[in-house]
């Protein structure tokens, strides 16, 4: 089927793998769960009755690294990236702990859901939906198969999400922060402060000498893989747009008609009425409004005077028959311009209406309406005319037709693509094609097929194609002389930080012997510059609020180092001030938010703790590969 969220969704769904949520339902589908040899390995994290065994683990730690490939091109099976490779293992090993303690509690407290709720829920994520907006399970399977998730593995996700959230979240949910500690919170928020600070950025430093020949030639043979061109291919493609697909569709000026006739209501504006109002508890009040108006007084004057209704209270709009009260909607309408209603009870009110200005009905004829209409019917044939193009696409490719004949049938031409990596760069390729070649459904199709084989259709947002593999250029080492432009602006950027960062680490040595900031900023050619008094809230030097948190933290003179983009920074706290004007109502609803959260977060973890007290524990580091 047509892939519409294909990009969105992969963004989605690899945020359910990073964040490593594994949840239980097995039963939605019928399917049999993909680790289905787990009771022959031993186990490694065990709460109570309920284990996680060591292919379990294995099986997600691989699925992360995959995900790290695959999503941010990081290969953490390098020995390089062992450190992260420690990290996310106990990254792993914690949530499922997590995990394994939400089951036992669930099972505790016999916390369980049907399975219809859990295939509604799964139903209702758009991530599942085709075009017409229905759930597919097709596309379903394709997207968690692209991301390496089992049916069971979702669905087992979504019915301990739903535990987690009765047994942890929604308990701790709207919780009341102390005013004593908002108010010691605002105190800290409303507090300023001023900054003295440098920044270097190794972008405006000046490499006085050049590379040599031999140090290229030792750069080229010290960072050979980064200079390995990947393995490109040459295409031929059919493609056809959506434009292209839908002006196949012919449609009569019956069908247009009957649609006009069938939707007529859609043309039609009903006769509308700016109208104002008084409304009354008691029908004293109103009577004497009335009689006010009778006397020839202004309505607003007397909505003023007697029913308290300020002018906005007293514009009700241009409204319809239809979106008035029926008891009084049929009086309103029968009334000239600038008449009015006698008081009318409607439940424990009176109500007096002034019609203000008449707007008649209007139609939208046949003549304007058909265009859109057009429109209108060809967008809701389109996704059967895709699905009949994609057809007969395939009727041709299985009666073994070559690439020509096809692109002759739909008189469509032949583009070329030249030089396509698996990464999305392109040599060369046709304005029409430059997004599609990017997309991750082509470059699929491109590199899985042979040299001089035809793909099946590949189905994108934009329409359908067909590609042909007619060249593959393999993988292969680039010569010096081909990458020596690339060395010489590599080495340079390096140069340049390696003395920003010489030059900033100089200065943080003088300044945490005492020297003077302003002093040793001149000592190295730098500009000391002054922040206005901020708050925790505000920023300066392009600094991030992690940082700026971080200097508020340290004492007065300390110097604090970091980075912003490209920029090297030491700044130190010079002056604390009390803010002269209170923080803003928006201001303080931030800071009660944050408390908040911060307070739900804590508590959260804390009834975690709590249940995890009940249970015996057990966790084999050393199985999972981590030392104790």
């Amino acid at each position: 089927m047509i892939n519409k969220l294909a990009k969105a969704q992969k963004s989605w769904i690899a945020k359910l793998i990073l964040t490593l949520t594994a949840l239980s339902f097995m039963s939605l589908f019928g399917i049999t769960g993909y680790i289905s040899s787990a009771s022959n390995n031993r186990t490694v994290i065990k709460v109570d009755d309920v284990t996680v065994s060591q292919a379990e683990f294995s099986y997600e730690f691989q699925k992360e690294l995959n995900a790290a490939k695959n999503l941010m091109d990081i290969d953490l099976n390098e020995d390089a990236n062992e450190e992260i490779r420690s990290h996310l293992m106990n990254a792993i090993a914690q949530k499922m702990v997590k995990n394994a303690i939400i089951d036992r509690t669930a099972q505790k407290y016999h916390v369980s859901f049907r399975p219809e709720l859990v295939g509604r829920i799964i139903m209702s994520e758009p991530a599942f939906h085709d075009l017409s907006g229905q759930f597919n399970r097709d596309l379903f399977r394709r997207v968690l198969s692209e991301n390496n998730i089992s049916e069971t593995e979702y669905t087992h996700s979504v019915e301990r999400g739903l535990a987690e959230q009765i047994l942890i979240t929604w308990p701790v949910k709207n919780i009341t922060v102390p005013q004593a500690l908002i108010d010691a919170e605002l105190k800290i928020d409303n507090k300023r402060r001023t900054f003295k600070y440098v920044s270097v950025d190794p972008n405006d430093l000046k490499v006085e000498r050049q590379i040599s020949q031999d140090e290229i030639e030792q750069y080229y043979d010290d960072f050979a893989p980064s200079f390995i061109a990947p393995e490109t291919r040459d295409l031929s493609v059919i493609y056809l747009s959506v434009d292209d697909i839908s002006s196949q569709m012919e449609i009569s000026d019956d069908e247009i008609k009957a649609y006009y006739d069938e939707h007529v209501e859609n043309y039609e504006t009903p006769e509308k009425r700016e109208v104002l109002q008084m409304m009354f508890e008691n029908e004293e009040d109103a009577n004497k409004a009335y009689e006010e108006l009778q006397k020839g007084r202004n309505f607003y004057a007397v909505a003023d005077s007697i029913a308290k209704q300020t002018k906005e209270e007293t514009e009700l709009g241009i409204v319809s028959e239809n979106e008035l009260i029926f008891e009084i909607a049929e009086d309103v309408f029968a009334l000239k311009k600038n008449g009015y209603t006698k008081p009318v009870q409607m439940g424990d009110v009176w109500q007096i209406m002034k019609v203000t200005n008449i707007v008649p009905p209007s139609k939208v004829d046949y003549a304007k309406a058909s265009k859109e209409i057009k429109n209108e019917i060809l967008s809701e044939g389109l996704y059967d005319q895709m699905y009949e193009t994609v057809g007969k696409i395939e009727d041709e490719l299985g009666a073994g037709k070559d690439l020509e004949e096809i692109a002759q049938t739909f008189n469509a031409k032949i583009l070329k693509v030249k030089g396509l990596s698996d990464d999305g760069n392109v040599q060369d390729a046709p304005e029409s094609l430059k997004e599609i070649v990017r997309s991750s459904d082509f470059i699929d199709a491109a590199f899985s097929y042979a040299l001089a084989e035809i793909s099946q259709t590949i189905e994108t947002d934009e329409g359908l194609a067909v590609l042909r593999v007619d060249d593959i250029i393999e993988s292969h080492q680039k010569s010096l002389e081909e990458v020596t432009p690339e060395i010489k602006t590599l080495w340079a950027a390096n140069e340049k930080t390696a003395m920003a960062q010489e030059k900033i680490n100089d200065m943080m040595h003088d300044l945490e012997n005492g020297d003077d900031f302003s002093k040793t900023a001149r000592r190295y050619g730098l500009t000391a510059y002054k922040s206005q008094p901020i708050t925790r809230n505000e920023t300066f030097a392009d600094l991030n609020y992690a940082d700026i948190r971080e200097l508020f933290m340290q004492e007065l003179n300390n110097p604090y180092q970091t980075t912003a983009g490209d920029k090297y920074i030491i700044a130190v706290a010079e002056q604390d001030y009390k803010n002269s004007a209170p923080l803003s109502e928006n201001e303080k609803a931030l800071v009660i938010v944050k408390n908040q959260q911060s307070l739900a977060a804590d508590l959260q973890k804390a009834m975690l703790d709590s249940y995890a007290k009940d249970y015996k524990i057990k966790v084999k580091y050393k199985l999972m590969g981590i030392e104790d």
